[in-house]
């Protein structure tokens, strides 16, 4: 083979592309000085004086959860535990529905429920009976609940990810629909994609900060707690209760634990009076377990209403 005969072959193909590197719009090293470091605080600070960041707002019915935490501040990761059956997701769908009504873009992440279980959660909300809706045996205050939810949704603007499995799959549905916020419950149901429970969770919680700032969109992750003892359910959860790795707690901005209480009897075993749980109650704990920029070690006191998926604080 000639290399004239090489030289016209390759005139036939495409341009090669510029190296990725080249295409960067920043310089490299990434770091800043003091002076760009602190002329980008006092930007920011400015536009916090007019008005221009305010954060997102927590429901109304949170009112001390705002006042130990803040807003919800750009480029944060907040983490919501729970142990299963309290009320994670529950809390998610609350902040979500309030986030919504203030004209906010939600995207919520679901592993946990279809789309169809979602809206139904919705429109109990409104008043109807899950039960009924279930099964179809609805009543006039359930269609009545139902018009009430279809005329208050109608502009939301919310997007349901019920398809993404894995940290990339999310970061692709924000660069979609351009989220002011998202919502993902929860964080074990993603792919562990072959890593022991330690080394996945590790790598989702990194992963999912990278992503929030970066994007500066922030996120609500929704956690699962280790299961107490059998009987030790009215222990309060700790932070050391995250399960799988030390990561959720270090990387979260926030870090709020759910809890319920329990109705317990006390037991005789082997000669020994022993305290056990015996039925979970409606009333329980915000526990602000971390707040990088607020207050820690906070309990406040809240009501678990399952008939209207909503949490509200105690006043």
């Amino acid at each position: 083979m000639s290399d004239q005969y090489l030289e016209e072959d390759l005139d036939e193909l495409p341009p090669m592309k510029p190296p990725v590197w080249k295409e960067v719009p920043f310089e490299w090293p990434l770091c800043h000085p003091s002076d760009i470091a602190l002329d980008i605080f006092t930007q920011g600070l400015d536009k916090r004086r007019r008005g221009e960041v305010q954060g997102l707002p927590w429901p109304i019915e949170w009112p001390s959860l705002t006042r130990y935490v803040g807003p919800i501040e750009p480029g944060s990761l907040t983490i919501i535990a729970a142990r299963p059956s309290v009320g994670k997701t529950m809390m998610g769908m609350h902040l979500l529905r309030s986030l919504c009504h203030h004209g906010h873009k939600v995207l919520f992440v679901t592993r946990e429920l279809t789309v169809e279980r979602i809206i139904r959660r919705h429109v109990v909300s409104y008043g109807a009976d899950m039960m009924r809706l279930r099964t179809g045996k609805t009543t006039d205050n359930d269609m009545k609940a139902l018009d009430n939810f279809i005329c208050d949704s109608k502009n939301w603007k919310v997007w349901y990810d019920d398809h993404s499995k894995t940290v990339e799959d999310v970061r692709m549905s924000m660069a979609t629909f351009d989220p002011d916020c998202v919502i993902v419950d929860y964080l074990q149901r993603f792919s562990y994609g072959g890593d022991n429970e330690y080394k996945a969770i590790t790598r989702l919680a990194n992963e999912f900060q990278d992503v929030t700032l970066t994007t500066g969109v922030p996120i609500v992750l929704l956690s699962q707690l280790r299961r107490p003892e059998q009987g030790k359910e009215f222990k309060a959860p700790a932070m050391s209760d995250t399960r799988g790795s030390g990561a959720v707690e270090e990387r979260a901005a926030n870090l709020i634990l759910l809890h319920r209480d329990w109705d317990t009897i006390d037991e005789d075993k082997n000669g020994k009076s022993t305290t056990v749980a015996k039925s979970a109650k409606s009333e329980g704990w915000f526990i602000v377990a971390k707040s990088a920029d607020g207050e820690s070690d906070k309990f406040i006191r809240v009501d678990f209403d399952g008939a209207r998926m909503s949490v509200k604080e105690r006043l």
